[in-house]
Order: structure tokens, then sequence, then C-alpha cells
């Protein structure tokens, strides 16, 4: 039996040596099935998570392999994707002058399960109404409810879905930007324009805000309050690296005056416990980032130290 005469009930069923009626009953309540909780945001408040439950996260990860890879995502999509970094990212921006930052408000709480019904039924012809309402119970958060209502974040699929609903929004804004001789690049909710020359930020601002009006399978909005202009008289940040006056891209001055602090209590066996954690954190980030300081690091504090740092707090 060929891909497209299957249903996508009995495909999953076939995939995990369960009965039809099994798969059925997961997905019947698959958009309670997260666990749900709070981290802090950096820039204040709180950002909400949402972790598929291990049997529904199992069928979401075969939907990425069989269905949602084969997707068309746009090269100036950056996150997401094999071999790119926030860090490939920033470099695109490295050489310019002037850099818009905007931001789209609660991304994947804003990308629905209607968006993705529309989108489906261009891209996957084949699939009958009830794979459409299959795959947005298995794809889609329910807010508390069995009712599929968005996207959550951690979710293993959101990444893939949401950088394909935005594959139209993001050939629009590229040409847009190579018409008008700047860089574009997406790094999921976090867009960036960039020039060696002066940038209008009204008038990008506006085409955005049109482009994403006419979008196809999206009904993004953007944060007015983190819409920003830089240019060399700021702190340039691109994805929260910093793009210094020599064009290079850097993790900043506070981050590594923290790294290389908390290195030294580690040297002497002073930096709490439930700290390691977070220093092999932010040195991984660094190494990634910018290898070059973690060179300065091993000079400063020993290579063991540095090593023994991000092994120990693994544990």
């Amino acid at each position: 039996m060929s891909q497209s005469s299957q249903t996508l009930i009995s495909m999953c069923a076939k995939r995990f040596s369960l009965t039809e009626a099994e798969i059925r009953s997961i997905a019947a309540t698959a958009p309670r099935r997260y666990f749900v909780w709070t981290v802090p945001k950096k820039s204040g408040g709180t950002r909400l998570l949402c972790h598929p439950a291990r049997e529904l996260k199992r069928i979401q990860r075969y939907f990425n392999s069989a269905f949602l890879c084969s997707l068309p995502v746009h090269c100036a999509a950056t996150a997401y994707q094999p071999g790119s970094s926030i860090r490939i990212n920033a470099e695109l921006h490295s050489e310019s002058r002037a850099i818009v930052k905007l931001d789209f408000s609660d991304f994947f709480s804003s990308v629905s399960a209607s968006d993705w019904v529309k989108y489906a039924r261009t891209h996957f012809t084949h699939w009958n109404e009830d794979d459409l309402r299959f795959s947005t119970r298995i794809l889609f958060w329910g807010k508390s409810s069995q009712t599929p209502t968005c996207l959550a974040i951690g979710a293993p699929t959101s990444p893939k879905i949401s950088n394909a609903l935005l594959y139209d929004v993001d050939v629009r804004l590229n040409d847009y930007a190579c018409e008008m001789g700047f860089i574009y690049s997406r790094y999921a909710d976090d867009i960036t324009f960039s020039s060696k020359s002066l940038i209008n930020l009204d008038k990008v601002k506006n085409y955005v805000k049109t482009t994403l009006d006419e979008a196809k399978y999206t009904q993004l909005r953007l944060n007015d309050e983190k819409t920003r202009l830089l240019t060399k008289k700021h702190c340039r940040r691109v994805t929260g690296l910093v793009i210094t006056p020599e064009h290079k891209v850097s993790i900043g001055r506070e981050r590594k005056r923290l790294i290389s602090s908390m290195c030294h209590r580690f040297s002497h066996s002073e930096l709490p416990s439930e700290d390691r954690s977070k220093l092999r954190g932010l040195i991984a980030f660094a190494l990634d980032a910018e290898p070059s300081f973690v060179t300065t690091l091993r000079r400063k504090y020993g290579s063991q130290v540095v090593s023994r740092a991000l092994c120990e707090s693994q544990g």
C-alpha cells in the first residue's frame, strides 16, 4: 500500500505497533498531553513552556521525520536548521553600519491550528479531512483543553511548522531586502535587517507589517516595543550577540565578566553546586559563539579547570 493510500492514523499505528483505536485514543486527548511550566525571561516576565508527554512526543518526532522535514524553509530562516546557530545568524550582519531589529508578539502561540489546516491542504493534497483533524490534534497544544489551538514551545514539531508556514513571508522580506541593498534574516521570532548604509526604520517596519497582513498562512503581529534601529553609536546586538566596532561577533563584556568570575570561584572550589550547570551552559554558549574567549579562559585558569567545569557541572 502506498503512503498516499494510507491514512495518517494507520501509518502511525503501523509505525508504533499499536491499533488504530489506540492511536485515536492518544489523539483524542493529545492537545492536553503537555507538562506546562514557566521560566523567567531575561527581559522580565515569564515564558510558558509546554513539553509533550512521552507517547505524544514519539508521534510528533515521527511527523518530523516522515512529513515535516520535506517542507520548504527559506535560507534566511536560520533557527532550527542543521549546522546553523545564533552566531552564524549574527555574522550575516557583522559588516553592517545600521541594524533594524523587529520581533513577533507571542510567536508560537500565534500560530494556530487553523493556519496549519490551510497550509496542509495545499502541501499535503493526498490527506483527507480525517488526516487533517488528526494532524492538528497531534501537532497543536490545546491550552489546557482538548481542542487543538496553537503551537507549543517545547514540542519538537513546532520549529519546523513555524518555519514552513512563514516561508512566503521570508521570501517576500528577503526579496525586499535584496532590492533595498539590505541583508535579512529571521531567527525564530527575531527579525533582523542590516545595511552598510542608513536604514529608514519606519519604512522597513511598515513593509514588514504589510507583509504580515498579507501572509498566506499566518496571522502574526509585531511587538512594537521591541522594534529598534541600532547604529555604531549603540551596542548592536543580533540574537543576543554583540557586533563589535571591528565587525566581530562577541558574547559581550558582561557575559565575559560573569563567566570569568564564575570560573575563578570554580577553580577555588567556591562556586555553589547549583551554579555549576549554569557555568557549563555559559562556557558551551561561548564555545559556539566566541571560541577565542574560551581559549583565553583556558590560558587564565588552566585548561583542566575549564574542562572540569564543563564535565562536573553535567552531574
